[in-house]
């Protein structure tokens, strides 16, 4: 990964005072915290700052400085001299911050997905980064900005929620000397651990019992998915937020190379699909882009319009169709019959 702040970045940052900053729908950990982080840091520098997020933060967030004054986004940014997007690969993510964003007179993008469509006035896109809290530490590092304990809590709710607690293929030196510093500078990683991961409302357990009742597993062991019909959600109480993770349970099942998780949407016209790739060599990136999605090749997702059982269909039939093509490593995954339709 590159070290080194673009000068245009830089130059952006330092030369104006007011700023709004945004992030993406169904925001996680690292667009919270670098949002966060981003923005502590530029208030005490002076400058006029507002943090935009087109959903609320996620509960497993709230922890964190300064999340409870993130705003919904506005259908203007009239008023600042500019709009840094964080962790965002296209405006259409930025969900009702979008006019906005697409209407500034001067924007940032600055991401660390593959998928990014480099679209603003300036963009930073480091593909070799662990989590967009790496780029906001060294753009913090390049402006001489103070890293307080609650500055570096964000960037490390970031960092470890993006690695899969430094699991992760894309867990590079670079991200565990930081963390190192990161813990230098005041964060306390048993409390940090403690609210991101061990905080669960009795609702998400409620709701994942049924979800995993639908697992299914094709392909001699290389595929895993599960599936949330919205009728789920109202005899468990969960909100949408509460399947955080749920991906991961088909995931984590010995052999798996592709889980995915499609879960309908409240209105019965769409399925957001999250796809996770467990050695990499099927980029699921690739997949969820054509249906307008994206992410990281190990990691991505979709929101799909249509009728759900027709989105279900396509979107397995696709990774099949990729796991298929992979070349022979000792087992041939044979061909299986897709799930019906109406699991749930």
């Amino acid at each position: 990964m590159r070290e080194k702040v673009p000068r245009a970045v830089a130059r952006l940052l330092r030369e104006h005072e007011s700023f709004v900053i945004c992030g993406h729908v169904r925001p996680d950990a690292d667009c919270v915290g670098s949002e966060l982080a981003l923005a502590r840091a530029l208030v005490r520098m002076g400058r006029r700052v507002e943090v935009w997020l087109p959903d609320r933060v996620p509960a497993n967030c709230r922890f964190l400085p300064g999340s409870g004054a993130v705003r919904p986004p506005r259908p203007s940014a009239d008023g600042f001299d500019a709009v840094v997007v964080l962790d965002t690969p296209r405006p259409e993510r930025t969900g009702g911050a979008a006019a906005a964003v697409r209407g500034a007179a001067r924007t940032a993008n600055i991401d660390h997905h593959p998928s990014n469509e480099r679209w603003a006035g300036v963009n930073w896109v480091e593909q070799g980064a662990a989590a967009t809290a790496e780029l906001v530490f060294l753009i913090l590092q390049e402006l001489g900005a103070r890293i307080d304990a609650g500055i570096a809590t964000c960037l490390y709710a970031g960092l470890t929620t993006d690695t899969g607690r430094f699991s992760y293929g894309n867990t590079t030196p670079f991200t565990h000397r930081l963390a190192a510093e990161l813990l230098d500078r005041g964060v306390d990683p048993e409390a940090v651990s403690d609210r991101l991961y061990a905080q669960n409302r009795p609702e998400k357990l409620r709701l994942l019992a049924p979800v995993l009742g639908t697992l299914r597993v094709e392909l001699s062991g290389a595929l895993a998915w599960v599936r949330i019909g919205r009728e789920m959600f109202a005899r468990s109480g969960a909100v949408p937020e509460d399947t955080e993770g749920f991906v991961n349970c088909a995931r984590d099942i010995a052999g798996v190379k592709v889980a995915v998780l499609l879960e309908e949407q409240a209105d019965g016209r769409g399925m957001r699909v999250s796809l996770r790739s467990r050695d990499g060599r099927i980029d699921v990136n690739r997949i969820a882009a054509a249906y307008g999605g994206g992410g990281h090749r190990a990691a991505a997702g979709a929101l799909i319009r249509g009728a759900p059982g027709k989105i279900e269909r396509m979107v397995l039939g696709d990774v099949r169709k990729a796991l298929r093509k992979l070349p022979g490593d000792g087992r041939h995954p044979r061909r299986a019959k897709a799930g019906r339709d109406d699991v749930a």
